[in-house]
């Protein structure tokens, strides 16, 4: 099977050979932004969007690469026309795409600052694994809200996608202790629901979106979409403050997120969101989606789920047979 390659500093290498020294300002300090990305039939979807977010966050940090969007394009593109080679046509990529503020003085010997920063620049692929969205996609999520609170935006600018993230592995920690496979979603300083750990939220009533103001969270590329897919169906758009009691007056509450697009909550603090199944406003939603992308989307994690399964069971058996 062909390795697949990784970009680092300006060179192809190995996956396996792309790593970071000890010293490096993304694992001391978690000085990083980054970007994930996703395939459809091997094609990066809304790339020069993730882009634009990606440099937008370079500048706002101050990150200066030598690389324009032309330039960090060039290196995506190629990547995936390296990496897609290794996977079956029904499957698809994920991509990881960051840059940390480079050596960390300190650590790196140059404790006289004399050294020009030079910021690190990394993009990986992984083959999305569908096996974990399978249930999502099918029973839903339980989102909980934990005590650990948001970092307010005077800390960090909500619009820079960052990895200064040990305040969401606590808030996860916390929501997996009060329910199995729960996760978290934040809230502010003022009580207003934010975001999960890892994907926008949404709140459904009758033929309402209701989203967190774009200016309070980081501007989702997912959001932007599902806000275009509401125009074409007919349903309304809308941004303003959200509560936790929001969501107990909802039909239904969703979760979007680049590798698995758009998913349905159906409990919240151990309560049922609406039904308490997955609701017709996800369903439209999704198959408005398919017809953008050219593709099934459940289909795909559905099958690609019951594929690793599969694989998983026969290494298992082959690996007892040589036992």
């Amino acid at each position: 099977m062909q390795q697949p390659l990784a970009y680092l500093n300006g060179e192809l290498v190995p996956g396996d050979q792309a790593v970071l020294p000890v010293s490096d300002a993304g694992i001391v300090q978690g000085a990083t932004v980054s970007e994930t990305l996703r395939t459809f039939g091997h094609q990066l979807f809304r790339l020069d969007e993730h882009l634009q977010r990606f440099t937008d966050s370079l500048a706002m940090v101050g990150f200066e690469l030598g690389l324009d969007s032309a330039g960090l394009a060039g290196v995506c593109q190629d990547l995936v026309a390296h990496n897609s080679i290794a996977i079956d046509t029904e499957n698809d990529l994920g991509m990881v795409l960051f840059a940390t503020a480079g050596p960390y003085a300190t650590y790196s010997g140059d404790v006289a600052g004399t050294a020009e920063p030079r910021p690190t620049v990394c993009a990986h692929t992984f083959p999305l694994p569908f096996e974990l969205w399978d249930q999502l996609q099918a029973e839903g999520l339980h989102l909980v809200t934990p005590s650990v609170r948001q970092l307010p935006g005077t800390c960090i600018d909500p619009s820079i996608k960052h990895r200064s993230r040990l305040h969401y592995y606590l808030a996860d920690r916390e929501a997996k202790r009060t329910a199995a496979g729960a996760r978290a979603v934040l809230l502010d300083d003022q009580g207003r629901l934010t975001e999960t750990t890892a994907a926008s939220l949404l709140l459904v009533s009758g033929h309402r979106i209701l989203s967190p103001p774009s200016t309070s969270v980081l501007p989702s590329i997912s959001v932007a979409v599902i806000a275009e897919l509401a125009g074409q169906l007919d349903l309304e758009f809308v941004e303003q403050d959200l509560r936790p009691e929001d969501v107990g007056l909802a039909d239904e509450a969703l979760v979007a997120s680049t590798p698995y697009c758009l998913a349905p909550v159906t409990r919240f603090n151990d309560q049922p969101v609406g039904t308490g199944r997955p609701g017709p406003i996800r369903d439209r939603l999704l198959v408005a989606w398919d017809q953008l992308v050219g593709l099934d989307i459940r289909k795909q994690i559905r099958e690609g789920a019951e594929s690793r399964r599969g694989a998983l069971v026969s290494l298992g058996e082959h690996g007892e047979q040589q036992t």
